[in-house]
């Protein structure tokens, strides 16, 4: 008798997968024992990447950790030629300001560009750590690309991306001369009759000391005064303007420092050195890098520790990181970060090969997983922690997007889609070597006995691994297997 996906549950007993599909609102739980927990270099790739391909374990244990950590370091040094050919279809991500604004509907053309840019360089890029700091500084400088892409698609490309592994006074400073964050948070607005208080706050708050860093009101209003004049004027190069006849030029007292009066662009400059070198930006900055990507709690012992790798090298990024990714208590959370959306969107698409042929298809998907690139109003950014993603909604958002990018290697209809899973699993003769090649695709090793038996019994209708695979049992059981290991707990907790 055939098994069915609800048999599966039974099949499985009491582990953390049937919970998952019998019990929505208990499959956020994270399952007692993770495939990486006991492998250092699979842990360290699904944390470094969005999700490991079987090749880069494989290089990582010829090489070993720290080897193939430094090559990640060094995006530059790695072949991205494959990513780059199939960027020539986004010719807006390189264009310059000027022919950028000059192109009719331009702001939906550009968050078009944007969005399936992102997912496009997640999933082909051999750069897998630098894609991932993009998308933490994307974050961290957050501004929404429906209103402002052009100017956005220049700031992700000039400073965002460019800095993303080099020094954050590189970042700070890019950021706050971009004309969309000069747009977004009203310091074009800024002028010292009627001063703008938007940008000083949030880039204490939000992008440098944290909201428990050590400023009080009088600072912000004190920054404020010191970037007014800071704007935006068309007829420049970069958008970035400074006008010194609306600027403040009196004395100024910010964080314990003296501005002298009488100075220009200076005041700002010396603003963001002040925020730059500050212990309170490396400890928020630290905090946010262990919480992306240690756990949702990390240990204070680690964001001290990279705090003062800060300090050192005046916010080298790769230091700090690299002091990060070969901590000890890295190294001890395995299983404790939940796939935000997007991270799982991407994450299936590397492990199942599946191609958009239709843009729309894609953003639909992404609408429903509630985490669209450059997507959120707010300017805190996408939030970073599993409580925020933990509802029936998305839960049922994963499971259908599993089931849609599986399943459409045989449906009838036009998906929109192009599937690669019969090309990614190879030939397989039992229904053990099945379940080990797509687990293999999914989780970039071969599960464990006891997480392994309930897809056996799933693929086998309960008959056994040494059943043999047939054209038949691949067109029913290889689509939903694939769906049921990408929906499963195991795969959403990392």
């Amino acid at each position: 008798m055939p098994t069915s996906r609800r048999d599966f549950l039974k099949l499985a007993g009491g582990t953390a997968i049937a919970a998952a599909v019998a019990h929505p609102a208990l499959s956020w739980a994270a399952p007692s024992t993770n495939p990486a927990a006991n492998d250092p270099i699979l842990h360290l790739l699904n944390r470094i990447s969005y999700s490991p391909r079987p090749e880069a374990v494989e290089r990582a244990r010829q090489i070993g950790i720290e080897a193939y950590l430094d090559e990640q370091l060094d995006p530059d040094s790695l072949d991205d030629s494959a990513l780059d050919a199939r960027l020539t279809d986004l010719p807006i991500l390189f264009m310059d300001r000027r022919t950028a604004h000059r192109m009719e509907n331009r702001e939906y053309r550009t968050y078009m560009a944007l969005t399936e840019g992102a997912v496009v360089r997640a999933v082909y890029t051999e750069r897998q750590l630098l894609e991932r700091m993009v998308e933490f500084w994307t974050d961290h400088f957050n501004i929404p690309s429906d209103e402002l892409g052009p100017d956005l698609q220049i700031m992700h490309r000039e400073v965002i991306r460019k800095n993303a592994l080099g020094s954050f006074r590189s970042l700070l400073f890019g950021t706050a001369q971009s004309p969309a964050m000069l747009s977004y948070l009203d310091n074009y607005l800024n002028v010292a009759e009627h001063p703008n208080e938007n940008y000083a706050r949030e880039i204490m708050e939000l992008h440098s000391l944290g909201v428990d860093g050590g400023y009080t009101e009088t600072d912000v209003k004190e920054v404020a005064r010191a970037f007014t004049g800071w704007t935006i004027q068309d007829s420049t190069e970069t958008g970035f303007y400074f006008d010194s006849s609306v600027h403040d030029t009196d004395e100024k007292q910010i964080l314990g420092h003296t501005l002298p009066a009488n100075r220009g662009i200076e005041d700002g400059l010396h603003v963001l050195s002040i925020l730059t070198n500050h212990p309170s930006t490396a400890n928020f900055i630290c905090r946010k890098l262990c919480i992306r990507f240690v756990s949702d709690s990390p240990p204070q012992t680690l964001i001290d520790s990279a705090a003062a790798i800060w300090m050192q090298t005046l916010g080298d990024i790769k230091a700090v990181l690299r002091h990060i990714f070969l901590a000890p208590e890295f190294y001890q959370s395995a299983g404790q970060k939940l796939r935000r959306p997007l991270d799982f969107f991407i994450g299936a698409l590397r492990a199942t090969g599946t191609e958009f042929r239709d843009y729309y298809v894609m953003e639909a998907m992404l609408q429903d997983l509630a985490q669209i690139p450059f997507g959120w109003h707010p300017p805190d950014g996408y939030p970073d922690v599993a409580g925020a993603w933990m509802n029936s909604g998305g839960l049922l958002a994963r499971w259908n997007i599993a089931m849609s990018l599986t399943h459409s290697a045989y449906s009838e209809q036009d998906s929109g889609m192009i599937p690669h899973l019969h090309e990614r699993i190879g030939s397989t003769a039992t229904v053990g070597e099945l379940v080990d090649a797509v687990s293999l695709q999914v989780f970039a090793t071969i599960l464990p006995a006891d997480s392994r038996s309930p897809f056996i019994a799933y693929v086998s209708d309960g008959a056994g691994a040494q059943i043999p695979v047939t054209p038949h049992l691949l067109s029913q059981k290889l689509g939903t297997l694939y769906g049921l290991m990408l929906a499963s707990p195991l795969y959403q907790w990392r």
